[in-house]
């Protein structure tokens, strides 16, 4: 246990990393973790669906901890706002994978600042509601809370480390959808600016990682320019700061230099990805328009 991190009660809504030699059953981890909780009250949080073990809410309270979990208590606001959003439409699924059409506004998996209510969350949740066993997924790629679009989770261990690795390679198409302030000169460009994306704030740096972004444009109008974006590697926030090296931030992009709007003006229209057991290429489109 972290005893460098002291906790507070247990309606607070705070990640430990469990740093016990031995492993024990996560009940006593989580009234270890918050001093003065029974073992009965840590059992009411966990049959709540209020504890998280490496990021999967866990209802188990004899489920084992291992030093290097991380543990985390969501507040009881944290998950009445989780049960009141709504599961994202479902693009596709079958016994391999399962793809969605996110919201902006909804994480893909627990972060600090949301521990419930995450797609990966609702939708776990959702196959155990329907008794889908196992009701596992596994996150294989991510989107900004506030991107919308086509976000794709692997059903099996093999499903996950297959397209991991398409992921990892290069081998997935994306074409995002961007509103940006202003109208590019050109009808479409290269950008190849290399990124430095290890502090939290990413920045063009010729030192960093080699990162490619194709544009197109696609409209204009009084708000500035719709573009396609198609993305040739996976740098953190590598879109948002090549679309401000371009000089055309994106709409809504406070962080990096974007006018306002009602939210980040981005959105994943379109992955196609090889398919985890056949590796034919499976083509996932949003709806959505941007």
């Amino acid at each position: 246990m972290d005893d460098a991190l002291p906790m507070r009660a247990p309606d607070a809504d705070r990640s430990v990393v469990w740093r016990a030699e031995t492993q024990d059953r996560l009940d006593r981890a989580v009234a270890r973790l918050f001093p003065g909780t029974s073992r009965g009250a840590a059992r009411s949080l966990i049959a709540d669906g209020r504890v998280f073990v490496d990021g999967r809410r866990c209802r188990v309270a004899s489920r084992p901890v291992y030093a290097g979990n991380v543990l985390r208590v969501a507040s009881a606001a944290a998950v009445a706002r989780a049960a009141a959003a709504v599961v994202p439409p479902i693009l596709f699924e079958d016994a391999d994978l399962l793809a969605i059409d996110k919201p902006a506004g909804m994480a893909t998996s627990p972060t600090r600042s949301a521990a419930a209510g995450t797609a990966l969350d609702l939708l776990t949740e959702a196959l155990r509601a329907r008794r889908d066993r196992p009701a596992r997924l596994w996150v294989v790629h991510r989107l900004d809370a506030a991107t919308s679009g086509v976000l794709v989770f692997a059903k099996t261990r093999a499903a996950a480390a297959a397209l991991s690795a398409a992921f990892a390679e290069g081998r997935v198409e994306k074409t995002y959808l961007a509103r940006v302030a202003g109208v590019p000169d050109a009808r479409a460009g290269t950008i190849d600016d290399a990124i430095d994306d290890a502090a939290r704030r990413v920045r063009i740096d010729p030192g960093g990682r080699p990162a490619r972004t194709e544009w197109a444009l696609v409209a204009a109008d009084d708000r500035g320019a719709l573009l396609r974006i198609r993305p040739r590697t996976g740098r953190r926030h590598q879109i948002r700061v090549h679309l401000r090296a371009l000089g055309h931030p994106l709409l809504g992009d406070r962080t990096y230099g974007g006018p306002p709007a009602p939210r980040l003006m981005l959105h994943a229209a379109r992955l196609v990805v090889p398919h985890p057991r056949s590796g034919a290429p499976l083509a996932l489109e949003s709806p959505r328009e941007l």
